[in-house]
């Protein structure tokens, strides 16, 4: 399947001239480090694995030789939807080692967003856990092979239980000689395909090549002094951006180590930061806030870990006093899955800066505020973000339209975020154009969960607004119009009723207010922001009584 890459032929000049790009791809950064480092851990998991970068190397090839035999051509898409396992980072590989694209999906999505996404991307190969969460995600994929046309191979990653109605990929290892020889991948070509939600509803593909990965991890490495000595400590999803990019490809190009947990306990999390003296962590606040409960509770050596960075939802005054008393260094770090990361403090910064902004533009990165006629805005005026750089994507995939609005024909990629910019540089995020809800750094579309809503027969007209949560920064609150006036509607039942949609969970309403009509302006459209307000009040409310 040939993509269209909205590469800007005079962007791509001027960043080979200073160096952001090249020719070399993620596989050729790869193999530098198993040269360099063949004896190192490369990764961990919470469940005792490890590879060494050579014992990985090799791994990876066995896996690619496979994926040859099924005729993966370079260019053609293969989907995994893994936790935070070694087996997640050894498919990557693989991936890489044949040109193929990877397409990492998130272990909370189900049948409804699997089959979208699937066909999206046209993949033609799927991983997935035989067990995880007392679930068997790889089953779910089996009955609905007839609505996926393109997939040729499903494979049970079988490292909690046996496979028994797919492959296994622990048989495809046993059974393959490691492939001799890497695919000639070009910089400029396809690397990962990043699925995210946003105001469409649906899913949307974010196209990221070699060159875009390699110039936005290793400006976020040389911001952050990152080197071959760091451990990286990843409690976040590796479908996500931040997990993908921060957790298990920045480690790699510098020949570090990276350690992967895949359900995020804060006595988990701590355990590991101990055992493997991990020197940073990256995630969103509800990571942080739970980390900082659970170390009131048991007492951590924390003497190896040199910062955390937070990023996908404000960091709370209280949160960073904590940190602060704690003697953890709590840094900023802004970005989206399409130009990530474009923003980060120093590591010097005092704290107000730390507290207070957002960072300042990344190696290679321009950031302007502008205005509804993305006319650039003086500092100190509020509107909406945009970053040109080279780590901006080159486009949704089959979404031409989508990349029109998002992304101009000279590399803008108009955010959404609304900010202002100080004299300094430095950003501060502080709202959004865009309808989402930021439930703990996940993306939940307003519109997506609305459209679930009106699907209840006994739901005449429904809205979905971000209520404030102090440890996860929003949750999504239904208001609800039954179809019988005064007809009582539970949570309970709009949560079953999501569940037989089979929608991933977090995109579940979390709290629901029945009302008699929703407030709309004159051309019909509901007035959120009153809204918004009537459920700070209704909190308010509660708290006091």
């Amino acid at each position: 399947m040939s993509v269209t890459l909205a590469i800007n032929p005079e962007r791509r000049k001027a960043y080979r001239e200073q160096g952001f790009w090249g020719d070399a791809s993620l596989g050729d950064y790869w193999q530098q480090s198993v040269r360099a480092v063949p004896d190192k851990i490369a990764v961990v998991d919470g469940h005792g694995a490890s590879y060494t970068y050579a014992g990985l190397d090799r791994a990876a090839g066995r896996l690619a030789s496979w994926l040859q035999e099924q005729k993966v051509q370079p260019g053609d898409r293969v989907a995994f939807q893994l936790p935070g396992w070694c087996e997640f980072t050894l498919i990557y590989l693989a991936c890489l080692k044949i040109g193929a694209v990877s397409v990492p999906l998130l272990p909370a999505w189900r049948e409804a967003e699997l089959v979208w996404v699937l066909n999206k991307c046209q993949a033609k190969i799927f991983f997935a856990p035989t067990v995880f969460k007392q679930t068997r995600p790889v089953d779910l994929i089996l009955p609905l092979q007839a609505q996926l046309p393109q997939l040729r191979q499903i494979v049970g990653v079988d490292k909690l239980a046996p496979a028994t109605t797919t492959l296994a990929l622990s048989q495809l290892l046993r059974d393959h000689a490691p492939l001799t020889g890497a695919a000639a991948v070009h910089a400029d070509a396809l690397a990962a395909v990043l699925f995210t939600s946003g105001t469409e509803g649906k899913p949307k593909g974010v196209m990221l090549t070699h060159n875009n990965i390699l110039a936005s991890e290793r400006a976020y490495c040389a911001r952050l002094n990152l080197s071959w000595q760091d451990v990286f400590l990843m409690p976040a999803p590796l479908g996500h951006a931040t997990g993908f990019l921060h957790g298990v490809t920045a480690p790699f190009l510098i020949g570090a180590r990276s350690v992967l947990l895949d359900i995020f306990t804060p006595e988990a999390c701590l355990n590991l930061l101990e055992e493997q003296r991990c020197t940073l962590m990256s995630g969103a606040t509800p990571f942080v806030y739970d980390l900082l409960e659970a170390l009131v509770r048991r007492p951590t050596d924390l003497s190896s870990l040199r910062f955390f960075l937070c990023g996908g939802t404000t960091i709370p005054k209280k949160v960073a006093r904590e940190c602060r008393r704690l003697g953890v260094k709590l840094l900023s770090i802004y970005g989206s899955t399409e130009s990530s990361p474009h923003a980060l403090v120093n590591l010097d910064d005092p704290p107000s800066r730390m507290m207070n902004t957002d960072g300042y533009a990344a190696a290679g990165v321009e950031i302007r505020v502008v205005d509804e006629a993305r006319t650039p805005l003086p500092a100190g005026v509020e509107g909406e973000e945009a970053s040109r750089g080279p780590g901006v994507f080159v486009g949704y995939l089959d979404e031409p339209e989508l990349t029109a609005r998002a992304l101009d024909a000279d590399g803008w990629y108009y955010s959404g975020d609304i900010c202002r910019m100080d004299e300094a540089g430095y950003i501060t995020i502080t709202g959004r154009k865009k309808d989402i809800i930021v439930r703990g750094g996940e993306n939940i579309s307003s519109r997506e969960v609305e459209d679930i809503l009106l699907l209840h027969p006994r739901i005449h007209d429904a809205c979905v607004v971000a209520m404030p949560d102090e440890r996860l920064g929003e949750r999504s609150c239904a208001y609800v119009v039954p179809r019988e006036p005064g007809s009582p509607l539970s949570l309970e039942e709009i949560v079953d009723f999501f569940s037989r949609r089979r929608v991933a969970k977090y995109k579940y309403p979390e709290h629901v207010v029945i009302v008699d009509k929703l407030p709309r302006t004159a051309s019909g459209k509901v007035q959120k922001y009153l809204l918004r307000q009537d459920i700070i009040r209704r909190m308010r409310q509660s708290q006091s009584a």
